[in-house]
């Protein structure tokens, strides 16, 4: 098993939102996918890439995943102490699921007035976050009240894209896959609008290891 992310440290978190992580694994051509949407991508990385997957997930205080993802993904596990959101505009999560049952007072909903959400385990919070989308100050302002200092994004595209056109990450860990897949409509890293040259955002590598083929990258926003 690696030897990297074992004891991961952060900066404090600002004031009104918590200090923001983002974990994706991509191929060479920058693609989160191997087959088509809506499909498990388990055969993406290697059990070195899990393993790391889980040490980043041990060092935050809670993690976020986009509806998307958390559908697709039904072998989806945290562990029970672990604080985990799950965005969606819809409403249309996947229940049952371990993400709910496995610790349903740790399982946390952030959805709009117009979604229509199946009936969860009880201990669920939902919070309401706008209107037609979610309002992600208010949904990270929430997380920080509620004592989360540390917060993982693990996508999807859609979801990271929104993050980064608010300017919100502060780091970003990634794990280059030996890999190639190809396709324009295929998602990446993350999509969305494209920024103007004036807002290109800027990155500093902090960490990198090559363990075989896989090289694991972590990035810190240059502010």
């Amino acid at each position: 098993m690696p030897e990297f992310y074992q004891d991961l440290e952060y900066p404090d978190p600002p004031e009104d939102r918590p200090y923001v992580v983002i974990n994706m694994i991509t191929t060479i051509d920058g693609k989160i996918i191997t087959g088509e949407r809506g499909e498990p991508v388990h055969d993406l990385g290697s059990k070195v890439d899990h393993e790391g997957m889980r040490r980043i997930q041990n060092s935050v205080d809670a993690v976020l995943i986009g509806a998307a993802n958390q559908r697709t993904t039904a072998r989806l596990w945290y562990p029970a102490e672990k604080t985990r959101v799950v965005v969606t505009r819809s409403g249309d999560v996947l229940y049952p699921s371990r993400f709910f049952d496995d610790a349903p007072h740790k399982a946390i909903v952030f959805c709009t007035e117009a979604s229509k959400l199946p009936e969860l385990p009880e201990a669920t919070r939902v919070f309401k976050l706008g209107k037609d989308d979610v309002d992600w100050a208010e949904g990270l302002a929430l997380l920080r009240e509620l004592g989360v200092g540390v917060l993982l994004v693990e996508g999807g595209s859609e979801v990271n894209a929104q993050l980064f056109d608010l300017e919100i990450p502060d780091e970003l860990f990634l794990t280059l896959a030996p890999k190639i897949k190809l396709g324009a409509e295929t998602p990446t890293y993350a999509d969305g609008k494209a920024l103007p040259r004036e807002r290109v955002q800027n990155y500093r590598l902090i960490e990198n290891h090559v363990v075989g083929d896989e090289l694991f990258m972590r990035y810190r926003r240059i502010r």
